[in-house]
């Protein structure tokens, strides 16, 4: 049997974990259960996410564990690439370090370096050569000359959009929420007229990935664990596995609705309640 969990408001709020998070996933260990992280948090490296898992949770876990949007992309990209090619990337210091872990070659990252005030300022503007993708991903530093570049790549270049995930907004604290990665490339998916092709959650290609490195084979022993109808449980319902939503992160009882289309295999008040 194997659980996929979702990490923010399941297991941990910021740097404290969710009361009886770590003593459910030590017991699920010992009973020889697969427990596999999963977020949308597209800047955690492996190196980071495996960090904040022990530091929070107290648990050691192998990289295989661990899964956020930005590593699934960067496997996915990397299957897709030849020698040579390279992507145009939209993202934090955090997911080019991921693509660097993946060997996956990379331009765009970081502040832009064109000074331009103008649509005219990108009549001389020559793209690279072998771009092959453009990945989107949550960007502070993204700005409209990044829009531009990444524009003329899809729409000249024919490189293929994919976005590590679509999140409209993003909990930061139990008080806090921000602008995510769905907001960040609002702009530039209006102007393509397309959506991008989504890798994290709730796409099953995140879920593909996972289950051919883990070899889960029976979905009838799955089951995926989160605190987001969109994406966790929505996730789960793309998948064909069973879904349990908790509710200490950003869904409560009000929320749910009968007449909605997704509806979880169960509600738990948090993880705790799995026995």
């Amino acid at each position: 049997s194997s659980g996929i969990n979702a990490e923010y408001g399941v297991v941990w709020h910021g740097l404290d974990q969710v009361p009886g998070a770590s003593d459910v996933i030590n017991h699920l260990i010992s009973l020889n259960k697969k427990v596999i992280f999963v977020t949308n948090n597209n800047s955690k490296t492996r190196k980071s996410f495996r960090e904040s898992v022990q530091n929070i949770l107290g648990i050691s876990v192998s990289n295989d564990k661990l899964y956020s949007s930005g590593i699934t992309a960067g496997l996915y990209v990397k299957q897709k690439l030849k020698p040579g090619e390279k992507i145009f990337l939209i993202g934090t210091k955090g997911l080019s370090e991921t693509m660097d872990e993946s060997g996956v070659e990379y331009i765009g990252h970081g502040t832009c370096d064109m000074d331009a005030s103008y649509f005219t300022d990108f009549l001389d503007y020559v793209p690279e050569r072998n771009v092959k993708f453009v990945v989107g991903a949550f960007d502070c530093y993204f700005n409209y000359a990044k829009m531009a570049k990444a524009f003329i790549y899809i729409k000249e270049c024919g490189a293929e959009y994919i976005a590590t995930n679509l999140d409209l907004r993003c909990n930061i604290s139990k008080t806090r929420i921000l602008p995510g990665t769905g907001s960040v490339l609002a702009g530039l998916n209006q102007s393509l007229g397309i959506q991008p092709l989504v890798i994290g959650k709730p796409s099953t290609i995140m879920f593909d990935i996972i289950s051919a490195d883990h070899n889960l084979q029976e979905k009838s022993k799955i089951l995926m664990v989160g605190d987001n109808l969109l994406t966790d449980i929505q996730f789960g319902m793309n998948a064909g596995i069973d879904t349990a939503l908790v509710l200490s992160g950003v869904t409560n009882k009000s929320m749910l609705n009968e007449e909605s289309c997704i509806k979880p295999t169960y509600v738990l008040d948090s993880i705790a309640d799995i026995k």
